[in-house]
């Protein structure tokens, strides 16, 4: 499978795209409600960096080959699974899988899926995010009245 740049994928939480160069990209979670999603990208050592990221935002790495670079277009509340719309918007994807777990495993596989809810996860780092914007416009007005 090969993708050119400008092309969508929709995914949900724990579905991976793999691109050139063994890269990896997770869809750890989907929050609609806090209107983010959490991406995660690995090889096969393991993670290589994590975004939390919102509508227009992007998630890139050129560490390695031609690299690649994500733009996330909406994001969807859905009935039984949320949505992220991703833009391709460089890197050449090369396989696509759905249901991964952090074992490596297809989620069909004979180990049981992964109990629980990463919402808290996701609140804690809503709130961080939301803490540190508030820091950076307060530090911007102090020094902004000297």
């Amino acid at each position: 499978m090969h993708t050119a740049g400008g092309a969508e994928v929709f995914m949900s939480t724990r579905e991976t795209i793999t691109f050139a160069d063994n890269l990896t990209v997770v869809v750890m979670d989907v929050e609609p409600g806090a209107g983010v999603v959490w991406l995660e990208l690995r090889d096969e050592h393991g993670p290589l960096r994590s975004s939390v990221l919102a509508t227009g935002e992007s998630f890139s790495y050129d560490a390695r080959g031609e690299g690649l670079k994500l733009t996330v277009l909406r994001i969807y509340a859905g009935g039984e699974r949320d949505l992220v719309d991703l833009e391709v918007v460089s890197g050449e994807v090369v396989g696509r899988s759905h249901g991964f777990n952090l074992y490596g495993h297809n989620q069909d596989s004979d180990r049981p899926a992964q109990d629980g809810s990463s919402s808290l996860l996701n609140a804690g780092l809503a709130a961080l995010l939301v803490l540190l914007l508030a820091a950076i416009a307060y530090l911007g007005t102090r020094s902004a009245g000297r």
